[in-house]
């Protein structure tokens, strides 16, 4: 497919709702555009699989099932404790024949064109992502508060220069040897590693926080002008943090947008998780309960 746009998602059988929704509103933002797009995963059953080239169907699109092996980051991950599928996206070099991909966590929505976004002029850096204003680890990590310190959930990667530094590589080599004093493993070993020599985007393209009243002076490190843009017209929206849209009691802003496009996938006829039958059935079990029956599963081991 010529001239098209990579796009590179990172999931498991269980976030394939949020994708579908995530896929959804990329494809109906951007019709004008031809997109390739790669789903790294560790395995999805034909049937689920089957709802993602629903939603890609309409339009022009061509996607790739990426399985990987279950055990390739198994040690890394006991040692962690962090889901495999973080460390996806340091596979990209060498899973992907691309000069460049956008990759996308998959709990975002897009609500615009990424045109301009994929066109960034990338040749002399790694990545191209949007700086993480709640950042204060520098000293932690040893990363020159000069060179700032992005969120890895939406960048545009140089997969040709990742490749040849072997910028994936040395970032699990980072993780192995820092664990105590990571956060978020690939994001702030990418940081490190990076040194800097990542380039800038828009707040809008990765809306990660909730903008107040007073946004205008809440965030110094981006100009009134761009927080104002992403105020009103965020083009990814990011839902960070444990609360989700997918949950009764969230209240993000634009929750709303994560239902609308879901509305139109395979899965419109989902609720929130809350209200989900196994879920109801285990809210209505009283907390002692729960531990008697725990403690007798454990005393029968």
């Amino acid at each position: 497919m010529q001239n098209c746009i990579n796009i590179v998602f990172a999931t498991n059988q269980q976030y394939i709702q949020h994708l579908c929704a995530a896929l959804k509103s990329l494809l109906e933002n951007n019709k004008e555009l031809s997109f390739k797009i790669y789903i790294i995963n560790s395995g999805i059953s034909p049937k689920i699989y089957s709802n993602i080239l629903s939603v890609a169907k309409p339009y022009n699109c061509q996607l790739e099932n990426i399985v990987i092996s279950d055990n390739f980051f198994k040690e890394l991950v006991l040692t962690h404790h962090y889901s495999k599928e973080i460390y996806y996206r340091l596979l990209i070099p060498e899973l992907i024949s691309e000069e460049k991909v956008l990759y996308l966590d998959a709990d975002i929505i897009i609500n615009g064109s990424i045109k301009d976004l994929y066109n960034q002029n990338i040749e002399d850096y790694y990545i191209c992502a949007v700086e993480d204003p709640f950042f204060d680890r520098y000293s932690e990590l040893k990363i020159d508060q000069k060179f700032r310190y992005f969120n890895s959930g939406v960048m545009l990667i140089n997969v040709t220069k990742w490749k040849k530094s072997d910028l994936h590589k040395k970032v699990i080599d980072f993780v192995e040897k820092n664990f105590k004093i990571i956060h978020f493993p690939d994001q702030d070993a990418l940081n490190v590693l990076v040194h800097g020599n990542w380039k800038r985007l828009l707040l809008k393209y990765n809306l990660t926080m909730i903008l107040g009243n007073n946004y205008e002076n809440e965030f110094a490190c981006f100009s009134k002008e761009e927080l104002r843009e992403a105020k009103i017209n965020p083009i990814i929206i990011h839902y960070t943090g444990g609360s989700k849209p997918w949950q009764l009691k969230n209240r993000h802003p634009y929750k709303n947008l994560y239902w609308k496009y879901l509305r139109m996938t395979p899965y419109r006829f989902s609720i929130p998780t809350e209200l989900q039958p196994k879920n109801l059935i285990r809210s209505l079990v009283p907390k002692s309960v729960k531990t008697l029956i725990k403690n007798l599963l454990k005393f029968n081991q």
